[in-house]
């Protein structure tokens, strides 16, 4: 009988644990944060109360998480973290798998608790429930910018603080980012929805069975991350003197691997 502290060790078990981590991180953020934006029991919610909910949302999933698998919840800010080299490309795919599968059932399980009369009341209003669509005014183009700008903001805010000159700066980062969070779902909630997340947006247009502008979702959150992760890792990151493996606060880990380098690569 193989001990939990056994398990733990073993290198299925490490994986086990992240992937856990960024699968249930994942779906409590569409779980909760799409809680938060249904109008129904007598509330009528508004951008800003969306977009505030979905910051204490992400608050809340990096606090539980953050020490265990980083917390990243969202793919692009993956591929991010493997441009900027906290992350092998094994665990870049772990992570993936994990926030898609976790985004599915997250939001999933938040239909299955709620009435379906109010799901049915937002496809007959609009896109339907959660589901991130371009305002009908822009152009796919504009859209795509929108996407792109949004993303780059948010990935670029996980760089600065993977820095290793910020190692010692972790102790407000759930705040900073829950209002991070908040502040762009304000900004961009009313012109694209601001996902800058193709999981949280693939979820909601999975199970409304709405795809409206799907694309612009997948391919400007992507192209903000590889640009801006690349701009960042390569001209704007540095290593310190007293920089060492996993020092950055709450970094997106292979430290639970470290001792398996063959999995997981430390900071550059």
């Amino acid at each position: 009988m193989i001990s939990v502290a056994k398990f733990q060790s073993s290198k299925l078990g490490k994986f086990s644990i992240l992937f856990l981590a960024e699968f249930f991180g994942t779906g409590t953020l569409l779980f909760g944060g799409c809680m938060a934006g249904l109008d129904g029991f007598g509330n009528v919610t508004t951008n800003v109360s969306r977009g505030l909910a979905f910051g204490m949302v992400v608050m809340m999933v990096f606090i539980t998480f953050s020490a265990t698998s980083g917390a990243i919840i969202n793919p692009i800010v993956t591929l991010a973290a493997y441009i900027c080299g906290t992350l092998s490309f094994p665990l870049m795919i772990l992570y993936i798998v994990a926030q898609f599968a976790g985004a599915l059932c997250g939001y999933g399980l938040l239909r299955a608790v709620t009435p379906a009369v109010y799901y049915q009341q937002a496809l007959e209003a609009g896109y339907g429930h959660c589901v991130t669509a371009p305002h009908e005014s822009l152009s796919s183009g504009e859209a795509l910018a929108v996407e792109i700008f949004l993303s780059g903001v948010l990935v670029w805010t996980n760089c600065g603080v993977w820095d290793p000159r910020n190692s010692k700066d972790s102790d407000s980062v759930p705040i900073k980012f829950a209002l991070l969070i908040a502040g762009l779902s304000i900004a961009g909630g009313p012109i694209t929805g601001a996902s800058m997340n193709p999981a949280r947006t693939l979820a909601p247009a999975i199970w409304n069975q709405s795809f409206h502008g799907l694309w612009i979702y997948f391919a400007g959150p992507t192209v903000g991350s590889l640009l801006m992760a690349t701009i960042y890792r390569y001209v704007f990151w540095q290593t310190t003197d007293d920089s060492k493996p996993c020092a950055m606060p709450k970094s997106p880990s292979a430290c639970p691997l470290e001792e398996s380098p063959s999995h997981a690569k430390s900071l550059p």
